[in-house]
Formats: structure tokens, C-alpha cells, sequence
């Protein structure tokens, strides 16, 4: 959907009396249109579409975004939690040869987890390693040259050793062009040679984050003025489901939406936050200044105007964003509530839905409203005695806790284990057909407090439609 600012009396009207209501709105002078495109991978039901107003489902999410990234003109800023997809890399390669700066931020793993979910042939931490090397040293594989992705990581990243592997991946033999070296990580001294560099302790020039939380973003910010996110990790996995797949060209992953905006306003803010945690708005990135999980400040915009579309974005840890959710259902939802999610533990967020669908808060007590709530969840979380999955189920938890208490619904609303072959990864909300969550969050206190983060709160009837469409599919 493509819409133009109407230079008009009544539209600037409007936009004098939002901004005196909120002084956070500020708006930038752009020289293209404002774009909000939504993709999804799966199926969705276009029989509930408006007018010229369909979905666009099952949609090869890497072909989108190397479509944006060929497009590039000048820079390319991207945070991951994961990467091991080879076009989208050798994309980021080839762009990065031409002249393209790109700036990556990768999610480190500990070197003891096992990360074997759908892995062929090598453990799936090792085999991103050996893609961020090929990143790192660019095309002309030489580290430290013009054409490298210069990268950054939450907690330092190493080199792969093994020289079958090395040789498999098309790297040189040698590693040696990485400085060896001995680093506090946590409480822990690890050697190796340095692959990705990390945000330092205050005071210490050698002392790291362990790898603990989460960068969980999956974004790109392209030339400051395409936003590309959703709930997509960057892999096999999230959107193929096996390397045959991927060959073959099948869409056998995970369920999973992006969105990507094209609003200089909004890249703007993503922006800031990226460089936050790089460090600074140098290509190279500053480890003393980055700052990642619960170190970063509350220093962004959070509600922008997008063509007359009311935009409110946030960021995890900083944002608390589970708190703007909760308002924003507490505010907004006045018919309905529909939702998809991977994991659903946030109990606040619980009983706020629990007060909307039956009036009350307490343990099998409430009387049916003529709220209407529907939800999905992943079946990987569906019996966990914390997932809100079981209380809401008015199924007994095995166990409780004070921020899993037991609270179960008197009135069991329609909510489902997904039957999908793979995971719903989804974290969607849909609020009276009109308002529309979505992001990278999962609905969990790990996610609100500890994770880098992001989410998107989008006002519109017509994009809220399209994951309407998705939702009534699943």
C-alpha cells in the first residue's frame, strides 16, 4: 500500500493537533513515498481481504530482502540473531565489494551449546561462525580490508579451527590473521583467535558479557530509509526448514511475517539504536561505548505518523515494552483480541486478557463478557507449566511460581496448539481488527528484561487486515 502526504489545510490540521498531544511526533522531510509492506510465508485466507487490500502470502523472505539489498545505494545496517543462509550472505558480500558500507550485529552463542536443531553436517554455531569469517574478510578474503563487513556481537565471537571445515567453507587454511588471544568472558578466561569483537566491561580492556541474553533482532536498515523486521531469523530453519528445501526452493519452515516500511522517520530511530549498541556512527565499531541488553538507555522516538498511520515502536530491554502492550490492550481492545506466539509466559500481559474475556483476575472465577479472544500457540511451549497456554486452558500447572501463579480461566476461550509441521514463530497481536503488534518479542519476562529487542505497534485497519487474513488461515 503506497500513500503520498496530502499538502493540504485540514491534513496539517491534524498533524498540529497530534503533535500538541504528543511531543515525542516529530516529522522529517523525505524526497521518496512512505511504504508498509507485509509478507507472510505461510498461507493466509484472502476471502477475508478488503477491497484491493490482499495479503501477500507465501512469500520467499530472502528473495525480498536481497531485492533491497542489491537496490542499496549507500550503506546497509543489519542486526541477527542467527545467519547461515548462503545467497543472502554472498549478497551481503558482493554488496560490500561494490562499495556498499554494511554493519552487522550477530547474537554470540556459548561454544558449549549444541544448537542441533535441524543441523546436516555441522553443528549449526559453528557453521555461522564460519559464515561471519567469510563476512568479515570480505571478497578478496583478506580481513581488514576496504571491502570487509565490519561486525559486532554481544558477547566475542572465534574462529573455526577445524580445516576440514575451513576447507569446505572456502576459507584459507590459515587463521592466524586473527589476533590470538586470552579474554574474560563472564567469569571465564577463553582463548582463541578473534573473530567478532563485543561490548567491553566499564574499566577493562579485556573483559567481556557472557552470552547470556539474547540479541534477538532480526533487522535491516537500508541506505536510512527501508526498515526490514519481523519475527524472521535469518536461516534455513525460519523459512525453507531443511537444506533440500532450500535447494529446491520449498517454503517448509517456520511460520513467520516480516514488515519493512520504507519512512525515513522510522529508520531514523532504528538507526539510533543500532548505533547504540555499535558504539557510535563510525564503520568500524567502538566495544568500549556499544552498549547491548540491560546497559542501553530509553533514548529513542516512539511514535511517529506514517501517512496518517500512527506508528509507536520500542525496543527491549529498555523500552519495557510488555508494559506498552499491556496499555495498548487496556486502551484499545474494546471488541477483540487475536493472537499468534511462539512463547507466552508474561502473566501481567495474561491477566489483563483474563479481566477483558471474563472480568476477573482470580483462580476459576469470572463471568463470560461478550469480549471475543482467540489465540494460537506454538506446540513447542503448549504443556510448560509457565506458558500461559495452561492457565488459560483451566489446565493445573504442574508447578507455580510468583511470577507464574496459578490463575486459571473459569471460561475456557478458543485458544489452540498449532499443527503445523514446524513452529509457529510468530509474535502477533490483533486488537479490534484495527491495531496490529508485531515484532521480534516473544511475550516472556526473558524477552522484556534481558534481550535486545524490537516491536512495532502499527494503527491501520488495512495492514491490521492483512494479518487477519493470516490468522484466520492458521
Amino acid at each position: 500500500m503506497k500513500t503520498t502526504f496530502k499538502k493540504s489545510f485540514p491534513f496539517i490540521f491534524l498533524i498540529i493537533i497530534f503533535v500538541s498531544c504528543s511531543t515525542e511526533v516529530v516529522r522529517q522531510h523525505q524526497e521518496f513515498q512512505s511504504e508498509i509492506n507485509v509478507y507472510f510465508n505461510k498461507d493466509a485466507d484472502t476471502s477475508y481481504a478488503f477491497p484491493n487490500n490482499k495479503a501477500k502470502f507465501n512469500i520467499n523472505f530472502e528473495e525480498v530482502l536481497i531485492n533491497r539489498i542489491e537496490k542499496a545505494t549507500s550503506k546497509i545496517d543489519m542486526m541477527a540473531y542467527e545467519i547461515n543462509l548462503p545467497k543472502l550472505i554472498d549478497a551481503l558480500i558482493k554488496r560490500a565489494s561494490e562499495g556498499i558500507q554494511i554493519r552487522f550485529i550477530i547474537d554470540a552463542k556459548s561454544h558449549d551449546e549444541s544448537m542441533v536443531e535441524d543441523t546436516s553436517t555441522v553443528e549449526r554455531y559453528t557453521q555461522m561462525r564460519l559464515y561471519l569469517e567469510k563476512m568479515s574478510r570480505g571478497k578478496d578474503l583478506i580481513p581488514g580490508t576496504d571491502d570487509d563487513i565490519m561486525l559486532l556481537a554481544d558477547s566475542p565471537i572465534f574462529t573455526v579451527t577445524d580445516t576440514t571445515l575451513r576447507k569446505k567453507y572456502k576459507l584459507p587454511i590459515s587463521f592466524n590473521d586473527y589476533e590470538n588471544v586470552t579474554l574474560k568472558i563472564g567469569n571465564k578466561n577463553i582463548s582463541g583467535h578473534l573473530l567478532v569483537d563485543a561490548e567491553l566491561k566499564p574499566g577493562c580492556s579485556d573483559c567481556y558479557y557472557s552470552p547470556g541474553a539474547q540479541m534477538h533482532n532480526k533487522i535491516a536498515i537500508i541506505d536510512t530509509q527501508w526498515v526490514f523486521t519481523g519475527s524472521w531469523n535469518f536461516t534455513i530453519t525460519g523459512l525453507y526448514g531443511t537444506e533440500k528445501d532450500m535447494q529446491n526452493g520449498n517454503l517448509n519452515g517456520n511460520q513467520n511475517h516480516i514488515v519493512e516500511i520504507r519512512n525515513r522517520q522510522l529508520a531514523s530511530i532504528y538507526l539510533k539504536e543500532f548505533e547504540e549498541m555499535w558504539g557510535g556512527n563510525n564503520r568500524k565499531p567502538n566495544p568500549t561505548f556499544a552498549r547491548f541488553n540491560k546497559r542501553k538507555t530509553d533514548n529513542t522516538q516512539h511514535i511517529i505518523n506514517i501517512d496518517g498511520r500512527r506508528v509507536e515502536v520500542y525496543f527491549s530491554p529498555s523500552d519495557k515494552v510488555l508494559d506498552k502492550i499491556i496499555n495498548t490492550v487496556e486502551r484499545e481492545a474494546n471488541r477483540s483480541v487475536y493472537f499468534t506466539i511462539f512463547a507466552f509466559s508474561y502473566q501481567a500481559l495474561v491477566d489483563v486478557l483474563k479481566v477483558k474475556w471474563e472480568g476477573s483476575i482470580e483462580d476459576l472465577q469470572g463471568e463470560r463478557t461478550n469480549f471475543d479472544l482467540k489465540g494460537i500457540f506454538d506446540a513447542t511451549f503448549w504443556n510448560q507449566w509457565w506458558s500461559a497456554s495452561i492457565n488459560m486452558t483451566g489446565r493445573t500447572p504442574k508447578q507455580t511460581s510468583e511470577l507464574h501463579p496459578m490463575r486459571r480461566w473459569k471460561n475456557i476461550p478458543p485458544v489452540y496448539r498449532d499443527r503445523d509441521s514446524r513452529k509457529l514463530h510468530a509474535k502477533t497481536m490483533i486488537i479490534d481488527e484495527g491495531v496490529v503488534i508485531v515484532g521480534s518479542a516473544n511475550w516472556s519476562e526473558n524477552a522484556d528484561a534481558n534481550n535486545d529487542e524490537n516491536t512495532l505497534i502499527i494503527y491501520d485497519r488495512f495492514i491490521t487486515n492483512q494479518f487477519m487474513q493470516e490468522f484466520r488461515k492458521r
